[in-house]
């Protein structure tokens, strides 16, 4: 199978081992419909199915490419020959493969995900600041009067464009931690990698729903435009 992600080239000091798509058998690299997790082992996570490295930071499309390498590779017409066991295995491992796709798509996901590999659900622990509880207290009342006030209308639409602008910064900061995450991993910053990484998917959550629940109101008719 070709390669199908970003890494160093082969002969740099610091190339990782080439990591296969865990459906392949570790000897020959040949698909291994009979495999399945090892008894009291973790079972393989999405990155380990994909056959990539387990980064935050990780090439959109490499993670294609390794998709539909391997849906291709199991399709389960391939398998009709060897009898409905094998195409049964072959259905198996596409759903798996397919899972880890869906779970890996963006970058937030690849954030949560790596959260959740250490035990952590990515919101539960994470407390916003006064200064975002602030935001979220203005813009309900804006959002709650915008259907009777043109000035709550012009002072949401204002609102939105900061919380829009506030959502692209968050999404740069969040590849800022999501390289720290990748440089730490099991080392000395990985706990402060994995709290900047909560508390960065905490806020683009918040603002999400501010963004969210602001186009909805503006886009809903002006309930003095609706009286007359």
């Amino acid at each position: 199978m070709a390669e199908q992600f970003d890494r160093p080239a082969r002969d740099s000091p610091d190339a990782p081992r080439a990591v296969r798509p865990w459906v392949l058998d570790p000897a020959t690299g040949a698909i291994d419909l009979d495999r399945q997790p090892v008894p009291g082992e973790p079972e393989p996570d999405h990155f380990a199915i994909l056959g990539l490295p387990r980064r935050i930071l990780l090439d959109a499309a490499a993670i294609e490419i390794a998709h539909r390498s391997l849906i291709r590779d199991l399709h389960p017409d391939r398998f009709h020959a060897q009898g409905p066991h094998a195409v049964a295995q072959a259905q198996w491992h596409s759903s798996r493969v397919n899972d880890a796709w869906r779970g890996l798509k963006t970058l937030e996901q690849r954030a949560a995900y790596v959260l959740l590999l250490a035990g952590e659900a990515p919101d539960e622990r994470y407390r916003p600041p006064p200064s975002l509880l602030a935001l979220v207290l203005d813009a309900n009342e804006a959002i709650d009067e915008a259907g009777h006030d043109p000035a709550a209308r012009a002072q949401l639409a204002e609102l939105l464009t900061d919380f829009q602008a506030q959502r692209a910064a968050l999404g740069a900061e969040l590849a800022d931690a999501a390289a720290a995450w990748d440089a730490a991993q099991a080392g000395d910053g990985a706990s402060a990698a994995r709290a900047r990484l909560r508390a960065v998917l905490g806020q683009a959550r918040y603002v999400d729903n501010l963004i969210g629940r602001a186009t909805t109101a503006l886009s809903a008719p002006d309930a003095a435009d609706s009286a007359n």
